[in-house]
C-alpha cells in the first residue's frame, strides 16, 4: 500500500499544482454492447472530497451536455482515484446506467467547480468554471466546436491503435498527454512514451468511377507520428503506393485497385504498434438524376443522386470540408467530411455534375459527395436573397443553406458577449421580429472581433439548421455586416431621440423641422405603438422592456433602440 501511495504522489508531482483534480482515463467504446464504459478521474490527494464539483458529458453532434453528474458528497479513494461507470463497471462509485452511458466521439468529458443545477441537458459548450476537460473521438473528424469551448487544442483518439474496442485513453503526466492502451482502471496509466506513437487514421474510401458495371475503389489513410520507427504495412486487396510511415512524419498511405464490392484488411506493425482494420466497399451504382437542389431536396434521405445542374458555392469553410451551394430553386451544404472533392474550390465558383448521397444531421438536409468534382466555371457573382426576419420565421425550412440578407435594420443583443466566440448564439431584434445569429462558422474574420452595437445593422449570412428545428443565420465575413439598407434608403440626419431610457414620453427631431412618422415594435417584431405627424409621443402605454423605434421624415430613415422603464 505504501508504494503505491508514493507512485500516485510522484505521479501527481508531475500535475500543475493548482490543479487537484484531472480527467485520467476515458473508455468509451467497447465490444459490441457498452456496458463497460468508465470514466475515471484522480485527485491531487488521498480521500479528498468532491464537494462543489460536477462532470458534464458533452455530445459532439450539437456541442451540448447530455449528462451532468453532482460529485458533491463524494470522496476520491485512498489513491486519490474515483470512477463513474456503467452499472456492471465492477466497483464503480457512480452508476451511469446499464450500456452506452458515455458517447464514443467526438465528444467531450469536463469537469467544473459549479452547481449541477446550471448545467441541465442541453447546455451549451462553456468554459465558465472550468476545471479540466478532454475532447476525444474513435478516428472522427475534430470538432473544433467542442475545442474550442473547452480550451482546448488536441482531440485524443481512442482508436490511436485501431482497437477502440479493446483499449481506453490515458493520462500520461510525463508527457502531459493522452494515449491507447489496455484499461488501467485505480492503476497507474500506461507510459505513452513507450506506447504506440503513430496514428493511422481513413481520410477517404471513394468509387474511381459510377457505373452499372464494376468499378475500383481507392482508399487513403492517413498517418501522423510517423519516422519514429521502423513500419510495415500491408493490404490484402490492391496497390499500395504513398508516403513511407517510416521516414515521414504525417502523410497518406494510399490503396488503389480494389473492386467494388471487395471488402479488404490493412495492417501496420512495428516493436510498439500493431494497428488493423478493415475497409468496407463503397457502392459504386449510379444513383438517380436531378437538375435542380430543389429536387434534390425533395429525394429520398440515403440514396445517391447526381446533380446535373449548375450549383454555385457561395461560402466554404474547412470544418469537414463544408461548401454551401445553392441555384436558382434552392440551397443544400455539402458535407465532405472524408475529403471526396479534392480540387480547388472557392466561392463563386460553378459546379455540374455533383454525385453523391442525400443524408441528414440534427435536421438540416446535406449531400455527402461520393466522386471528385471540379469547377464548371468561375467568378459567378453571389447575390443574398433579401427577407425580412418574419419571413425566416415563418418558413424557415425554405431558406435552409440559403445566402440571404435580412432587409432591415437589426440590433444585435451584445450584453452577455461583447465579442463575436465561436459556437455562440446572440439574439437580433429587428422590426419585423427577433432572430438568432449563430457563430457556426470558426475560421471567419470576425471572430474576437465586437460585436456591431448600433441599430443600424445589417446582417446577411447562411442559414442553418440545429437541434431538428432551430434555425439560425451566420454571416460569412465581416463584410456581410453593413451600416446601409441600399441607395434608396437615406437616413435622417442629426436624428435625436431623448429621453432615453424613458417612460413617459419620447421627443424626436432631426436636421429638418418637419414633424416625422414613428412606428414603435416590440422584441416580436410585433407593432404597438404608431404616431403621425410626431415630435413629442406618449409612451406610457408600453410595458417595460426593449423596444424597436422607426422614424420616417421626408422620406429619410433611422431605426434605433428605445428602452422603456
Amino acid at each position: 500500500m505504501k508504494k503505491i501511495t508514493l507512485l500516485v504522489a510522484m505521479l501527481f508531482a508531475t500535475l500543475s499544482i493548482s490543479q487537484t483534480i484531472k480527467i485520467v482515463e476515458i473508455d468509451a467504446d467497447q465490444t459490441s454492447t457498452d456496458d463497460m464504459e468508465f470514466l475515471e478521474i484522480r485527485t491531487q490527494s488521498s480521500n479528498q472530497s468532491l464537494d462543489g464539483y460536477i462532470v458534464v458529458f458533452y455530445n459532439g453532434s450539437n456541442n451540448q451536455s447530455y449528462t451532468t453528474v453532482d460529485l458533491t458528497g463524494f470522496t476520491s479513494d485512498s489513491n486519490g482515484y474515483f470512477i463513474i461507470g456503467s452499472d456492471l463497471f465492477p466497483g464503480a462509485d457512480i452508476l451511469l446506467g446499464p450500456d452506452n452511458t458515455i458517447q464514443n466521439g467526438a465528444d467531450a468529458i469536463a469537469i467544473y467547480s459549479a452547481s449541477a443545477a446550471n448545467f441541465p441537458n442541453g447546455t451549451p459548450v462553456t468554459s465558465s468554471g472550468l476545471v479540466d476537460a478532454v475532447v476525444y473521438g474513435t478516428s472522427d473528424d475534430d470538432d473544433l466546436e467542442l475545442l474550442a469551448g473547452l480550451n482546448q487544442t488536441i482531440q485524443w483518439d481512442e482508436n490511436q491503435n485501431g482497437l477502440k474496442d479493446v483499449e481506453s485513453l490515458q493520462f500520461d503526466a510525463s508527457t502531459n498527454s493522452f494515449c491507447a492502451g489496455t484499461p488501467t482502471p485505480r492503476a497507474a496509466n500506461i507510459d505513452c512514451s513507450s506506447a504506440c506513437p503513430i496514428s493511422l487514421f481513413v481520410v477517404s474510401v471513394t468509387c474511381d468511377m459510377v457505373t452499372s458495371g464494376v468499378d475500383n475503389y481507392t482508399t487513403t489513410l492517413g498517418f501522423t507520428g510517423g519516422g519514429t520507427a521502423p513500419y510495415t504495412f500491408s493490404a490484402t486487396q490492391g496497390n499500395v503506393s504513398g508516403d513511407d510511415p517510416s521516414s515521414v512524419a504525417e502523410g497518406e498511405i494510399i490503396i488503389t485497385g480494389v473492386n467494388e464490392g471487395t471488402d479488404f484488411s490493412y495492417s501496420l506493425t512495428s516493436e510498439n504498434c500493431d494497428i488493423s482494420n478493415t475497409i468496407n466497399s463503397p457502392s459504386c451504382e449510379p444513383g438517380s438524376t436531378v437538375n435542380t437542389i430543389a429536387e434534390l431536396r425533395a429525394g429520398t434521405i440515403g440514396n445517391d443522386y447526381t446533380l446535373n445542374g449548375e450549383a454555385v458555392v457561395t461560402f466554404v469553410q474547412n470544418f469537414r470540408n463544408q461548401k454551401f451551394i445553392e441555384d436558382g430553386t434552392a440551397a443544400i451544404l455539402i458535407d465532405d467530411s472524408n475529403g471526396i472533392i479534392t480540387s480547388a474550390i472557392v466561392a463563386g465558383d460553378g459546379i455540374t455534375g455533383l454525385t453523391g448521397t442525400l443524408d441528414e444531421f440534427g435536421g438540416m438536409m446535406q449531400f455527402r459527395p461520393t466522386m471528385n468534382v471540379s469547377a464548371s466555371s468561375t467568378g459567378n457573382a453571389i447575390a443574398a436573397q433579401s427577407v425580412l426576419a418574419s419571413d425566416l420565421n415563418a418558413n424557415p425550412n425554405d431558406y435552409e443553406s440559403e445566402y440571404v440578407r435580412i432587409y432591415e435594420y437589426a440590433l444585435i443583443d451584445a450584453a452577455e458577449n461583447p465579442t463575436w466566440i465561436v459556437g455562440t448564439e446572440y439574439q437580433m431584434l429587428t422590426q419585423s421580429g427577433s432572430y438568432t445569429f449563430r457563430t457556426s462558422f470558426y475560421d471567419v474574420d470576425y471572430i474576437d472581433a465586437n460585436v456591431p452595437t448600433s441599430t443600424t445593422t445589417v446582417v446577411s449570412g447562411i442559414i442553418t439548421e440545429r437541434n431538428d428545428g432551430d434555425y439560425y443565420i451566420t454571416a460569412r465575413s465581416l463584410a456581410d455586416f453593413a451600416d446601409t439598407l441600399g441607395a434608396d434608403e437615406n437616413t435622417i440626419q442629426d436624428f435625436v431621440m431623448t429621453p432615453n431610457p424613458a417612460n413617459t414620453f419620447i421627443q424626436v427631431k432631426g436636421a429638418s423641422n418637419s414633424t416625422m412618422s414613428l412606428q414603435i415594435f416590440d422584441i416580436l417584431g410585433k407593432q404597438v405603438l404608431k404616431v403621425d405627424n410626431a415630435t413629442r409621443v406618449n409612451i406610457q402605454s408600453l410595458t417595460a422592456g426593449m423596444y424597436i423605434v422607426k422614424a420616417v421624415q421626408n422620406g429619410a430613415i433611422v431605426t434605433t433602440k428605445l428602452i422603456v422603464e
